[in-house]
Parts: C-alpha cells; sequence; structure tokens
C-alpha cells in the first residue's frame, strides 16, 4: 500500500510539473516579440479622451488608435523606452498579418508637444501643430495637417520626414515657440484681429481673411530678439509653398523691428514704422509707405513685389 500512495504521489506531481510548464510555453508562445504592440505593459489603447490623456503622459511606448480621436486639450507626448532605448510612437493605423496599412485615423489636437528622442507619427494624421523638442523625429506614413516647429536646429537635422507629409511651415522657431503665446493661429476675423494687436510673434494663415478694420501689428519677439511674421502660406516637407492666401484690409500699419510680409499677399495699404522691414515671396497689393527714410533704408523688398507706390511720408 505504501508503494502504491508513494507512486500515486509521484504522478500527481509530475502532472502538476507538466501543467505548469505548459501555461509558460503557451504564454511565451503569444508574444510575438517582433512586434512593437504585444507587450500590454508597453502599450495604451486609446478608447476615449481620457485615455488619451493618460496615454500621452504616462502610458506605454506605443500609442495605439484605432478610430478618429478629437480633443481640445493641448497635448504633451512624454518621453519612453523601448528595449532599452528611448522611444514613443502614435500608431495611427490598422493593419493585416502582413503589416500592409488597412485604415489611417486622425488626432486632432491644438498642439501636440513632443519631449522624446525617436518619437514617430506613423500611419496617419496630426491635425494641429507639432511642436519637436527631442532628437530623431519621423513620420513614417505619417501626416501633420498643420506647422512643425522644432525648438533648435540640431533637432531639426536629425529628424527624418522623407517618408510622411506637413500641410504647414517646417522651420526652427526656438524653444520659445512651444508656448502658445508666440503664435497665432487665424480662424477668423476676431482671431485676427486679437493677433495683429496681442498674438504670437508668427501669425499663420490657412485661408484667405478679409476685415473691414485698419490693422496695427504691434512689435513681437522671437528668441529674445524683435519680429513679426504674417505667415500667408502653407508648405510641404521641403519647405515648398504649396498655398498662398490675400489679407484684405484697408491700412496694415507694421510698428515692430524685422517685421516680414511672407509668402502671401496683403491687399492694402502697408505703413512701415520700424526698421528691418520685408516681404520674402510676399507681395503688397497696394501702397508701401515708410514713416522715414532710415526705415525705407533698412527694408528688404527684393524678395517681393509692391503694385503701388513706395515711398517716405
Amino acid at each position: 500500500m505504501k508503494k502504491l500512495m508513494t507512486l500515486l504521489m509521484m504522478l500527481m506531481m509530475a502532472t502538476l510539473l507538466v501543467a505548469c510548464g505548459g501555461d509558460d510555453t503557451a504564454e511565451d508562445a503569444g508574444e510575438d516579440t517582433g512586434s512593437d504592440a504585444t507587450s500590454a505593459p508597453t502599450k495604451s489603447d486609446i478608447t476615449d479622451e481620457a485615455s488619451l490623456l493618460e496615454a500621452v503622459e504616462n502610458g506605454g511606448w506605443i500609442v495605439i488608435f484605432t478610430d478618429d480621436m478629437e480633443t481640445s486639450e493641448e497635448l504633451v507626448l512624454t518621453p519612453g523606452e523601448h528595449n532599452g532605448e528611448p522611444a514613443r510612437k502614435l500608431a495611427l493605423y490598422t493593419q493585416d498579418e502582413d503589416r500592409v496599412i488597412t485604415d489611417q485615423f486622425t488626432l486632432t489636437t491644438p498642439k501636440l508637444t513632443v519631449q522624446g528622442e525617436n518619437t514617430r507619427i506613423q500611419g496617419g494624421t496630426v491635425k494641429g501643430d507639432v511642436y519637436v523638442e527631442a532628437n530623431n523625429f519621423s513620420i513614417p506614413d505619417g501626416t501633420i495637417d498643420g506647422n512643425l516647429y522644432f525648438a533648435s536646429e540640431e533637432y531639426e537635422a536629425s529628424a527624418d520626414l522623407s517618408g510622411g507629409t506637413v500641410t504647414g511651415s517646417v522651420e526652427v522657431a526656438g524653444a520659445d515657440v512651444t508656448t502658445a503665446p508666440t503664435q497665432s493661429n487665424i480662424t477668423d476675423e476676431a482671431s485676427l484681429l486679437e493677433a495683429v494687436e496681442n498674438g504670437g510673434w508668427i501669425v499663420i494663415f490657412t485661408d484667405d481673411m478679409e476685415t473691414s478694420e485698419e490693422l496695427v501689428l504691434t512689435p513681437g519677439e522671437q528668441n529674445g530678439e524683435p519680429a513679426r511674421k504674417l505667415a500667408l502660406y502653407t508648405q510641404d516637407e521641403d519647405r515648398v509653398i504649396t498655398d498662398q492666401y490675400t489679407l484684405t484690409t484697408p491700412k496694415l500699419t507694421v510698428q515692430g523691428e524685422n517685421t516680414r510680409i511672407q509668402g502671401g499677399t496683403v491687399k492694402g495699404d502697408v505703413y512701415v514704422e520700424a526698421n528691418n522691414f520685408s516681404i520674402p515671396d510676399g507681395t503688397i497689393d497696394g501702397n508701401l509707405y515708410f514713416a522715414s527714410e532710415e526705415y525705407e533704408a533698412s527694408a528688404d523688398l527684393s524678395g517681393g513685389t509692391v503694385t503701388g507706390s513706395v515711398e517716405v511720408q
């Protein structure tokens, strides 16, 4: 009887060992280490706005979308890590077993700030401006439907935009551009009137705009230097202008140094009361008046066109 009991106990222990080993094998087999989206702690699945806000700040290195998502919040995509290396990825797509993209999604936000190295926006669209504060940013099969700003020339040089599209401007604007007050997006007449008087150094247009008001473009600052810019255009990833817009106003007065009207048209008379005014790839469809000979001498009109008279008044 003792031998029989001993044999039964040995059989039970063997069965338990096999069962435990089988569970480990099944778990290992279920994890495709070649896929970057299969390990739950390293990924965040977006189902609603709350999960989106949590994911970009505290989530896994890969943020997975299965539908379009919109938020009125400005997003900060914090640094993450994948296989011991810094990385974040917005996966705005689904794909089949051959990794062919089957559907693409859009994330709409006023502003997305990228803080981590090796961050990519992949396979879909971010509708809004993107601000990059780290090296090796990329947009493989991705689109930024807005402007792309880099906080330094180093970050811009390390970026790879070859596989994607940027509908707006791509430029180095310094670290200070990552705060909303340094740029103003024009959506209607009210935003235009606010922007020229109190807005960011760069005033961004995405369509024609008309006002019966006389505008005063007050002084601004970029990277600690005086500057204002009316960006009347959009451009591709190679900085080639793809569309140009017209601002129609009875009168535009320029009060700040280093102001430029760029890439589009101001239809109306322009009055300049500061040094270093310029119109790179821009047009003034009207007269251009300078408040002094000094202001006129410092201006650069070589890259643009003035349809009316140019004179000191």
